[in-house]
């Protein structure tokens, strides 16, 4: 009896060493950093302030230092309050952190199944700029849902550049796949009769990551030109130039089949909410609600639980 219960916590020992507890700390700490950049972000791009320079309180405007800055933890310590003048800080900057934490530490939880060795750093590098190129997107989509949620708006100073550098990280991690295919062969004794002249595998390949490359571009362009015509038929109600640049932004960054259902769900989950604002006789047929809030819900749905989402559906006709 006594060996078997030895056995017992040895066996619960090893599945908590085993169970990647510091990857996941590491997400959640690094997203409460980002929760806090975030949300200056959002502020300072609905207001027009510079991205760049210090923080200041927004009521004495003392600027403040590194140590008023830690997320969570200055908040907790200080109370709530400004170290200087005492005024109550905002209840929207811890939630923020918290948020960003929980999901960025998702993220790292969901990724560590695929975390490769570090003798194989050639991967390891593949594995970060995908899992940077997540961050990044759960990032901009935080911002938007603040500033689209507080004044309506999705600013051009955000939401521009993101456009662009999420081109530019697919563009890169299909290079560097193609990259890493033809230096995994060239290295294999049998992977090499699977380059030119011997066969059209790598070739076949590297057709695959360009046209990866294209569908996520196509997938931004298609999702944009939808909402642009969205707009022109319905002469501007209840969707915005901004909600066109969100979704070449989503289109880009999840590629057709997760844009699909991260538009679906969007427009489903918005719907039930107006009902919902109808019902309570908080809003009615007329009432203007921001549509940006639920792309970004249906963006991070659709980043998780994508594929298990495709799965369920195509399983409902098997």
């Amino acid at each position: 009896m006594g060996s078997a219960r030895w056995s017992l916590q040895t066996s619960h020992l090893i599945l908590i060493m085993s169970f990647p507890i510091w990857f996941i700390v590491f997400g959640f700490v690094l997203g409460t950093v980002l929760g806090s950049l975030l949300k200056v972000l959002a502020d300072r791009g609905l207001s027009g302030k510079s991205f760049f320079g210090r923080s200041c309180c927004l009521d004495c405007q003392k600027k403040l230092l590194w140590y008023d800055l830690v997320p969570l933890v200055s908040y907790i310590l200080l109370k709530g309050r400004c170290r200087y003048c005492r005024k109550k800080i905002g209840w929207e900057y811890p939630a923020v952190e918290i948020i960003s934490g929980i999901l960025i530490g998702y993220l790292f939880f969901l990724s560590y199944s695929t975390l490769p060795a570090l003798s194989d750093p050639l991967k390891l590098i593949l594995f970060s700029l995908e899992l940077v190129f997540k961050i990044f997107f759960i990032t901009v989509l935080l911002s938007l849902f603040l500033t689209d949620y507080k004044k309506m708006l999705i600013p051009d100073r955000i939401i521009l550049p993101s456009i662009i550098i999420s081109a530019i990280f697919i563009f890169v991690i299909n290079l560097y796949k193609v990259a890493y295919l033809y230096i995994y062969l060239q290295s294999h004794p049998i992977g090499k009769y699977l380059l030119p002249p011997y066969s059209s595998y790598f070739q076949d390949r590297v057709l695959s990551n360009i046209q990866d490359l294209f569908t996520h571009i196509g997938a931004g362009l298609g999702l944009g030109t939808f909402f642009l015509l969205l707009i022109l038929l319905t002469k501007g109600k209840g969707m915005g130039g901004g909600d066109v640049k969100l979704g070449m932004f989503m289109g880009i960054a999840l590629g057709p089949i997760n844009t699909i259902i991260a538009t679906t769900l969007a427009f489903f989950t918005g719907a039930i909410f107006s009902i919902f604002l109808i019902l309570v006789k908080k809003g009615s047929l007329k009432s203007v609600v921001p549509f940006g809030p639920f792309l970004v819900i249906g963006s991070l749905v659709a980043l998780f639980w994508g594929n298990w989402i495709l799965d369920k559906y195509f399983n409902l006709f098997q």
